[in-house]
């Protein structure tokens, strides 16, 4: 068996999780030991573990502040981005620096196949990475990756904090080491989590909840002895400053005279009388009390919030400092509670919000719903398991493959394979992109390339020009002229244009396997002709056109001699159509909202993933200054012909209305804009979407996936191609209301929109798709489909 070591700090909700953790690989059988500042902790530990303390000098005056930290942490007043800079600065490199000298000699004598480190504990994956040894991250606090999305420059900042200490304590690599590239645990569920593109080292195991029970006085008697609905308040144990007292008067005048039960966590001797219906102590039996209450009124610590939801009851989320304000968002995010500002709310904010809580059952269902998600992570046997993989990971030569990915001059159709080519590049894989336009490489992945055949594609520089700009006809076109447009107009054209260059890069560069966009047929039929393995990859839902060979006949007819008369063109006589892989197809949404009921072997419903993060500016200011409800509309990036008719509509149904809009458009179509409208050509939509309340949108699938990951209603204003079937299933989902944009009237646009804003059926329905969106495996589900291809290919060709 193996040899585990935990290195936490001394924080209680750091440590438990790594305690459930434990004590699940000690009963599989291994050796688990912790490694840490206090000497408590051994009185702690489950059966078996073994601690091995960190021991340091009393007489060294900063070291002991080091020691100390929590209680430098629970005295200080601070709040939002403050409270970050001031944990770094004061608590997180201090206490570090000092931790590092004393974990070598610990891991040295120990020798773990396995380190386990703490995401705030650092030092832990600097000493590991020095040693040589193999090691991966718990998160107890999420927000620490999703800040690289939410908060880019933030994030930014952190990383050059930990590469300035790793490089003081001689490891000299220019990107931190607080995540562990091999395996890194994000103790939440998915759901909770929201989206985010990550690599595959990122894991979620939900909450790790410890079996910990707590000394105490409670007196159960009369906490049982009455009817009334029972609420529990606490601010955790790292607050302790002088605001601590105003709060929990606060909590006094909004419920002192209430019919409700509140279980107080705080000092008895705070006040010198208490409201009969109040029970304070200085400490609960939390896992215990929590399944006979109503609800939670917390400061967001992740672990208070966990455990709240793991019992499927609702919060008020009153956050301070550090992570709480991104966990108090995703409880409103996800529906489970609501936020009040700590510093601003009333006592009788505070009532409102909690009656809200207690009499609505949209938040109880919500609290459901997470509390299943966390179910289905699965907690410490999923965090056990997914160690034990990452040893045998750790030790194992993987076979390293080169893929290809074939992707057509529409960024909507690339960006997905950025996100799944920088997971295979992670996993060490070889990844080139090929197409027939230019694409800057700030796109591209670290450790990818983009292969332009510039000198192949000179003599087809016009027709590929004329193609684009004909892009933006569809809207004038018929039904059946938009498949003219798309078939024989653009991909087969394309499809001819692409063989020159695919040719001259593979005699290069001979990939393991060829991944083509739907939509670029040459890179399957190339393929096929050089027998090579091919995956395709689909932005959209399938079936776009129907059953066409059972409907429409004809066409069905017209679009195979099409591809025929291609195929023979460029040189496969076989018979056939090969312009889609037969052995895979990842699709890139789920099966529940494309309507699938029967689904072919070889296509596989992954979900989406996201594109390469996207750092345009923003003025984030204005949109946390709205108060208003706020709805973002994006035409994408073709269509350029339509784009102010439609923006004049937009503007004359919202410009004086309570709503702020976010415009993704060129802001020069227009001299001026109303006052309450973000305009910017280039947004980062990913990092928008969790801010919004609903979406105005033509049916790009991108911008579709982001709004849906969202749980957010959606107006869709269909206009060519594939939108109108994407309307079709939106609105067959419930999650959302189409009208057709040649139909589209001023009147009817303001009134859909504050229909989608206030009627809660699209809201849900809309999170039910969320739920499937996410389930489905997305960026993970893809990378582990296409190595397990390539594996089976080699296994066929031996």
């Amino acid at each position: 068996m193996a040899k585990f070591v935990f290195i936490v700090p001394p924080l209680t909700g750091h440590v438990n999780p790594t305690l459930s953790i434990g004590a699940t690989l000690l009963e599989i059988g291994h050796q688990v030991a912790w490694i840490s500042l206090d000497q408590q902790l051994q009185h702690k530990l489950p059966e078996g573990g073994e601690l091995l303390l960190i021991q340091y000098d009393q007489t060294d005056e900063e070291k002991r502040e080091s020691e100390n930290y929590l209680d430098i942490i629970s005295k200080k007043v601070v709040y939002g981005i403050d409270s970050i800079k001031f944990l770094y600065e004061d608590v997180l490199i201090p206490l570090n620096r000092h931790c590092y000298n004393g974990i070598i000699p610990l891991l040295k004598a120990y020798q773990p196949d396995l380190v386990i480190g703490d995401h705030q504990l650092f030092a832990a994956s600097i000493a590991a990475k020095k040693l040589g040894l193999p090691y991966a991250t718990t998160v107890t606090a999420p927000a620490a990756i999703k800040i690289m999305s939410e908060l880019p420059k933030v994030h930014e900042w952190e990383e050059k904090q930990i590469i300035a200490l790793q490089q003081e304590l001689g490891v000299e690599e220019n990107r931190a080491l607080d995540c562990s590239d091999l395996l890194t645990l994000v103790l939440t569920s998915q759901y909770f989590f929201g989206e985010m593109d990550l690599n595959s080292n990122f894991q979620f195991t939900g909450p790790v909840l410890t079996e910990r029970r707590v000394s105490s006085d409670f007196d159960w008697e009369k906490f049982n002895s009455n009817p009334r609905k029972k609420i529990l308040v606490s601010i955790g144990t790292t607050f302790d400053h002088e605001h601590k007292k105003a709060f929990f008067q606060k909590v006094v005048d909004a419920f002192k005279d209430e019919n409700l039960t509140v279980v107080m966590v705080s000092d008895p001797q705070l006040f010198e009388e208490w409201p009969e219906n109040f029970m304070v102590y200085q400490q609960v039996p939390q896992l215990d009390l929590l399944p006979h209450l109503d609800g939670v009124v917390s400061h967001g610590g992740h672990n208070t919030v966990s455990e709240t939801l793991s019992n499927g009851l609702p919060l008020v989320v009153i956050p301070i400092a550090y992570d709480q304000s991104h966990v108090a968002g995703r409880v409103v995010r996800t529906g489970a509670g609501e936020r009040l500002n700590f510093n601003r709310f009333k006592a009788h904010h505070l009532n409102e919000a909690v009656q809200n809580i207690l009499t609505n059952p949209e938040y109880k269902k919500a609290a459901e719903v997470l509390r299943e998600s966390f179910i289905e992570a699965g907690g410490s046997a999923t965090a056990a398991n997914l160690l034990e993989n990452a040893i045998s990971n750790s030790t194992m030569e993987k076979n390293k493959s080169k893929f290809l990915f074939v992707v057509p001059p529409f960024f909507g159709h690339i960006s997905p394979t950025l996100s799944v080519g920088a997971s295979l590049i992670a996993r060490g894989h070889e990844v080139k992109w090929f197409g027939i336009t230019p694409l800057d490489n700030k796109h591209i992945p670290e450790g990818g390339s983009y292969f332009y055949p510039e000198q192949d594609l000179i003599p087809y520089q016009d027709e590929i020009a004329k193609i684009l700009k004909r892009q933006d006809d569809g809207p004038a076109c018929s039904g059946p002229e938009v498949m003219k447009l798309a078939l024989e107009e653009t991909y087969v054209p394309f499809a001819k244009i692409m063989m020159p260059g695919l040719e001259t890069l593979t005699k290069e560069w001979q990939p393991d396997v060829i991944v083509n966009d739907c939509i670029t047929f040459g890179g399957a039929l190339f393929a096929h002709k050089n027998n090579i393995p091919c995956v395709t990859t689909t932005p959209v839902p399938p079936d776009v056109m129907g059953n066409t060979e059972n409907s429409a006949p004809k066409i069905f007819e017209w679009q195979q001699n099409l591809i025929k008369q291609l195929q023979q063109e460029i040189g496969i006589e076989d018979e056939g159509i090969f312009i889609h892989s037969h052995h895979l197809n990842l699709i890139f949404t789920s099966q529940k909202f494309a309507d699938f009921e029967e689904v072919p072997s070889h296509m596989k419903f992954v979900g989406p993933v996201k594109g390469r993060p996207n750092p345009a500016p923003f003025d984030w200011d204005k949109l946390s200054a709205s108060t208003t409800p706020k709805i973002f509309v994006s035409l994408g990036t073709l269509l350029v012909d339509i784009r102010k008719a439609f923006f004049e509509k937009v503007i004359a149904a919202f410009a004086d209305q309570p709503v702020t809009v976010i415009a993704a458009t060129p802001p020069e179509i227009f001299e001026e804009w109303p006052s309450n409208f973000i305009v910017s050509s280039f947004v980062p939509q990913s990092a928008l979407m969790p801010h919004m309340d609903a979406v105005i949108c033509h049916g790009g699938f991108n911008t579709v996936n982001d709004t849906f990951t969202n749980g957010l209603p959606m107006l869709i204003t269909p206009i060519a191609y594939d939108h109108f079937h994407i309307a079709k299933l939106i609105e067959k989902a419930g999650c959302g209301i189409s009208i057709r944009y040649k139909r589209l009237r001023v009147d009817a646009l303001r009134q859909t929109v504050f229909e989608l804003l206030e009627n809660p059926t699209y809201r849900n329905a809309a999170t039910e798709v969320q739920s499937s969106l996410i389930n489905a495996g997305g960026n993970d589900r893809a990378v582990e489909l296409l190595e397990n291809f390539v594996e089976q290919s080699t296994l066929a060709l031996v």
